[in-house]
């Protein structure tokens, strides 16, 4: 045997070599998948890096200190920062009556130092000074006097309902412990804290929760009378949210109008959440929300979805798909923004008047053109990250209309997007964020009810302070629905 040579005993005969070419292919056919996969996972995974609040529904709290630039798709309008150029201002003024005044009249001459006591005045300088007075708690008793009739019949006189017992706090310091509690974010302990520190008083934490129970009670009609307004109404939003409640994961679930506010708290997100709510099954207006699937089961409804949640996607498609992908997101985002500058300027110079059926349905053409394309670029949807991007372009195509629906009813106003939904479940995850999760489901059930009682009455340009006060008196605020 030779080395390095291979003699003809050795080599490898021709069925030897078919089958170890045919083993290779295989390998190779195995490996090319496992590529495939491995890549699909790291498009995925630098995606998933990549989602912000900008390019996807991630909350802004979630950037960290990664958070990206601001990037608005807006655009600049040309106004200046600060106040509008002969806007009203917010300073203080002199008022006419003061409630006291205090003269400063000077005892001697600056110059010779002869007295003034008789000198005449020249000229007078009014300054005023806005402030409180001190705070103090006074006690108030309400005596019940009861007389007895000719006819032998004991009758006692009517005390406030607030004044049911022996000895309790009245209606102004439980409105604004309430108001301390859920309406600044307070927890108890601060709360009580804090009435220490401003009036004086020693309460435990267990009296601000009675508090809230006070105020609560008599919110059942006000609640029933907005739930039955929104669910009426010609037009609504609606979002959820996560939220802790008793160590475990509840949905805080929000219906609105310009007028009417509605929280509700649930163990569920989808169907049944909405159904407990009470909005949803009987409306028949249009729903303004986000693509989350469940809302589309009420049939009963028209539904517009935001356009803010789809300008997120589509700008998470230009800056992690491909060219492709990337051009026809990009022309959507253009588009859906001319639509929107169209109807702005129709309501601005018509009055109110309806977009200009050409406009909206040239728009609407082109994105329906748009997402055709998108469709087709992503047709094979080899990985995940491309069958993310077509399932939004087949939603977009699909439904074309839901998007584009507040271009044909402007006699609402701008809904493009679901942010009034998404500012009503703000403060709630404010609360969250400042206090920590709920520790039973009562006392979450309890903050919305107040939250959707003290917002409605905000909507309607009334004092969140007062109308907590009037719940504590057992007679709370009630809204008009008609």
């Amino acid at each position: 045997m030779i080395i390095g040579r291979v003699t003809a005993s050795e080599q490898p005969s021709y069925e030897e070599l078919l089958a170890e070419n045919a083993a290779l292919r295989s390998a190779v056919a195995e490996l090319s998948g496992v590529v495939e996969v491995l890549r699909s996972q790291v498009e995925a995974l630098k995606a998933q890096l990549s989602a912000n609040s900008r390019n996807s529904s991630k909350p802004p709290s979630s950037d960290g200190l990664a958070k990206p630039s601001p990037k608005s798709l807006r655009g600049r309008s040309g106004r200046k920062p600060g106040r509008p150029k002969g806007g009203p201002g917010l300073t203080l003024d002199l008022v006419a009556e003061p409630d006291r005044v205090i003269r400063h009249r000077p005892g001697s001459c600056a110059g010779c130092g002869s007295a003034l006591r008789d000198a005449a005045p020249v000229a007078l300088e009014r300054r005023q000074v806005f402030d409180v007075p001190a705070a103090a708690v006074t006690v108030t008793e309400h005596r019940v006097v009861s007389c007895r009739c000719a006819c032998g019949t004991v009758t006692a006189g009517a005390a406030p309902a607030y004044a049911s017992k022996t000895v309790q706090y009245g209606p102004r310091i439980t409105g604004i412990a309430v108001y301390l509690l859920h309406g600044q974010f307070l927890s108890r302990a601060r709360t009580a804290q804090a009435l220490s520190d401003l009036f004086g008083l020693t309460l435990v934490p267990s009296t601000i929760g009675a508090m809230v129970k006070r105020v609560v009670r008599p919110l059942g009609p006000v609640l029933e009378r907005v739930r039955t307004a929104i669910a009426g109404a010609p037009l609504a939003f609606f979002d959820e949210t996560g939220m802790r409640v008793a160590g475990a994961c509840h949905w805080l679930h929000s219906a609105s109008t310009t007028r009417f506010s509605l929280l509700t708290v649930h163990r569920r997100r989808g169907r049944e959440g909405s159904d407990a709510a009470g909005v949803l099954p009987s409306f028949i207006g249009i729903a303004v929300h986000d693509a989350w699937a469940p809302y589309d089961t009420y049939t009963g409804a028209t539904h517009a979805l935001c356009n803010a949640h789809l300008l997120r996607e589509l700008l998470a498609v230009t800056e992690t798909g491909r060219d492709a992908d990337k051009a026809w997101a990009t022309a959507a985002i253009e588009t859906l923004l001319a639509l929107k500058a169209a109807l702005e300027r129709a309501v601005h110079d018509a009055g109110g008047g309806p977009v200009e059926v050409d406009t909206a349905g040239f728009h609407t053409a082109r994105l329906t053109q748009i997402a055709a394309h998108g469709i087709e670029s992503t047709a094979q949807r080899e990985t995940t990250l491309v069958r993310k991007h077509h399932a939004l372009a087949v939603r977009l195509h699909a439904r074309i209309e839901d998007y584009v629906r507040y271009a044909r009813h402007p006699e609402f106003g701008m809904f493009f997007d679901n942010n009034p939904a998404e500012r009503e479940i703000r403060m709630p995850k404010n609360r969250i964020k400042i206090s920590g999760s709920m520790r039973t489901l009562t006392g979450a059930r309890e903050f919305a009810a107040i939250r959707s009682y003290t917002a409605t009455a905000a909507k309607h340009g009334l004092g969140v302070l007062d109308v907590l006060i009037q719940a504590a008196e057992s007679q709370p605020w009630t809204p008009q629905t008609t």
